[in-house]
């Protein structure tokens, strides 16, 4: 059985933190924590063509020891790394494959909380921490991402990855949610949406008309960053929508 990788990427941070100069923290920075990891942090930052080094490097620059208490408390109360260990191992359970994802516990700027990045040319499990206000969605963010990473392994070439239309973004994020489901199948559904539940709530009392909407633009590119972004205030679509009508639309097509 493939070992689990689960690399703890936010204890260098933390102890760039500790080391790091006022008058100059970048040196410290790059010494302690982006060299030791750069393979990964450069994929993660060119996957989403988030930051060039100039940016990086002014946000470096800003950065405040004291606005990372909240994430150290969290740590020194449960080890993320023990949470993301024990989903992996229920992922495996239901679907193994060969090599298992790798997962990368990190603190960047304004990282998505979970994403799929490939590595190594193989698909890893990334949990950016620095917005966690607790630890309770990191279980369903690596079955959701685990899926994600198998939809890469055995579906590459069939879903791209960014490039396909509304419908492709649809089926990758429904199953990864239907996945989520399978796995946890005690925790109610907004939780695997990660909706509160009173926008799971809207969501599905307007269903109808949400479907319609996405229906008419399957073939299309237009919706992807309403849907699957911020949404859309002036037409009153909050946001994240996407995965919730995800799940419905691939729910429905399996079960019929």
């Amino acid at each position: 059985m493939a070992p689990m990788k689960i690399h703890s990427l936010y204890l260098d941070f933390f102890r760039f933190l500790e080391e790091m100069a006022k008058e100059d923290p970048w040196p410290s920075y790059q010494r302690l924590y982006l060299e030791p990891h750069e393979e990964f942090l450069t994929a993660y930052w060119q996957s989403f063509d988030h930051f060039h080094r100039e940016q990086i490097v002014e946000r470096v620059r800003a950065i405040k020891k004291e606005d990372y208490g909240q994430l150290r408390a969290l740590v020194q109360m449960q080890d993320p790394a023990v949470l993301a260990g024990e989903a992996l191992g229920k992922c495996r359970e239901i679907f193994p494959l060969e090599p298992l994802p790798a997962v990368y516990l990190f603190v960047g700027f304004f990282s998505a909380d979970g994403a799929t990045v490939e590595v190594r040319q193989s698909p890893a499990i990334a949990l950016g921490l620095e917005r966690f206000r607790d630890f309770q969605e990191i279980p369903l963010l690596v079955a959701h991402e685990y899926c994600h990473c198998a939809q890469h392994s055995h579906l590459k070439g069939v879903i791209p990855k960014n490039d396909g239309p509304l419908l492709h973004k649809m089926i990758a994020e429904g199953l990864s949610v239907l996945f989520s489901q399978v796995v946890y199948p005690d925790l109610p559904l907004h939780r695997h949406l990660f909706l509160t539940p009173a926008r799971f709530q809207w969501c599905r009392e307007n269903q109808e008309a949400l479907l319609e909407l996405a229906g008419a633009d399957l073939a299309e590119k237009k919706l992807l960053p309403v849907l699957f972004g911020p949404g859309d205030p002036d037409a009153g679509l909050p946001p994240r929508l996407g995965y919730f009508l995800a799940r419905q639309m691939v729910g429905h097509c399996l079960s019929h």
